[in-house]
């Protein structure tokens, strides 16, 4: 499988690491063996955990387990928390001999998505994940101890009040099945790469529907059902997302930004950004620069 693995720069004695995303890039489907927390403090989210396309919108939280492909959408104008850990984190402490579960188990069995919670629970969860982040920031004397203390009592609200969810519990995924999911990341991952080194160029539906062996029609239909959105959206996020940056850090004339994100005409870039952002291009470039 072409999915790459991930290596996150955790301390070898203190397995743990967070920081903030602000979802301008697009990242690739891979995986790790450290359990990731999204929290998405602005905007929506779109994500892929194996072949299922998930839309987060502020407020919630969604658990990743080590092991799961899963890959990030470009999303303009988020921001999320991300933390991850080993689970050496907790080994401190035999949690399987004293539960029935070890602490493997339960962030496995656990219900992975805030907004199948109650209410009060993913409130419960949400401030857990902010004085954690807060504490890894400012980095004050007996941070570490702090982060471990609520891990701990993170874990402790995962054994005792966030619902188990069945599937994850008691089935036990086929190898075909994983197959098919891991053949349809791999098609994504294509779509993504072909995307990333040719935006600047003109990309129809027809084009990239060939390029992946399929009729239109199909290539359509499982880009949406495994990214919660059709092509050209994706593609026109995609170089608005190229144009920002460049109306952040150059200041070229809008025709060169266009062309440089890969649309066709001034026009065409004016019409997309307003609609995407309710701001024309060079109002943008102007707040961004405090000239407004």
């Amino acid at each position: 499988m072409s999915f790459y693995l991930e290596l996150p720069k955790l301390d070898k004695d203190f397995s743990f690491r967070s920081f903030v995303d602000l979802g301008t890039g697009l990242c690739y489907p891979h995986w790790h063996k450290e359990i990731e927390i999204i929290y998405v403090t602005k905007g929506i989210l779109d994500l892929g955990i194996n072949d299922v396309p998930i839309r987060m919108h502020k407020g919630q939280i969604q658990f990743i387990i080590g092991g799961d492909v899963h890959y990030f959408l470009a999303s303009p104008d988020s921001e999320r928390i991300v933390i991850q850990f080993n689970l050496s984190l907790f080994h401190e402490i035999a949690m399987h001999i004293n539960n029935k579960r070890s602490s493997g188990e339960a962030f496995m069995g656990m219900e992975h998505s805030s907004w199948k919670w109650p209410q009060t629970v993913a409130d419960r969860m949400r401030l857990l994940i902010e004085v954690i982040h807060e504490e890894n920031i400012l980095c004050r004397e007996g941070y570490m101890y702090m982060i471990k203390a609520k891990m701990y009592e993170m874990l402790a609200l995962i054994y005792r009040d966030i619902p188990q969810n069945s599937l994850q519990q008691n089935t036990e995924f086929s190898i075909n099945g994983n197959i098919r999911s891991h053949e349809m990341l791999e098609k994504l991952e294509r779509v993504f790469s072909y995307v990333e080194n040719h935006y600047r160029e003109s990309i129809t539906l027809k084009e990239i529907s060939e390029y992946m062996g399929f009729d239109s029609f199909y290539f359509s239909k499982m880009f949406k059902k495994n990214t919660g959105k059709n092509f050209i959206s994706f593609l026109n996020e995609y170089r608005l997302n190229k144009a920002k940056w460049l109306l952040l850090t150059e200041d070229e004339p809008m025709m060169a930004v266009a062309e440089a994100s890969g649309f066709g005409s001034v026009k065409t870039f004016h019409h997309l950004f307003k609609e995407a952002t309710g701001i024309s291009p060079l109002k943008y470039r102007k707040t961004l620069a405090g000239k407004i």
